[in-house]
């Protein structure tokens, strides 16, 4: 395959890639479009969900919050109320931070082992980055 080739089958699939990308976001503007108009046809709750029923479809609509933890606020309430309360309410989180165990794996390759037999690590889906170039 001749360089010319290549470019032009890289171009190729990177327009199609993009065009793609513009179908995926009319067909999601789309998608968000009716479902903001099903809201306001079903009805929705502050918090929970609410059911309709048509002739064929039933449609239920379900709302709610993301709540998050200010964790140095929490940290000057938490002992001001019932541990046991606490402790129900306020879940506390193992993870990995992945730069440490990078920069361990090649500082102290046998506690980055020890450590290495308790992570399981799967392949990220690859991510394709692409822009426009002016012609010139």
């Amino acid at each position: 395959m001749t360089e010319s080739n290549h470019v032009s089958r890289l171009d190729q699939l990177t327009y199609e890639l993009e065009q793609a990308k513009q179908s995926e976001q009319k067909a999601k503007d789309h998608r968000l479009a009716i479902e903001q108009q099903l809201c306001e046809l079903v009805g929705v709750k502050d918090e929970g969900s609410y059911s309709t029923k048509g002739d064929y479809y039933k449609v239920t609509t379900v709302a709610g919050f993301t709540r998050t933890l200010d964790t140095d606020k929490w940290h000057q309430v938490k002992n001001r109320i019932p541990e046991s309360v606490a402790a129900k309410v306020v879940r506390s989180k193992l993870e990995i931070d992945t730069r440490q165990l990078k920069s361990l794996q090649g500082l102290d390759r046998a506690s980055y082992n020890l450590i290495a037999e308790a992570i399981t690590t799967k392949p990220k889906k690859t991510a394709i980055k692409f822009e426009r170039l002016e012609v010139q």
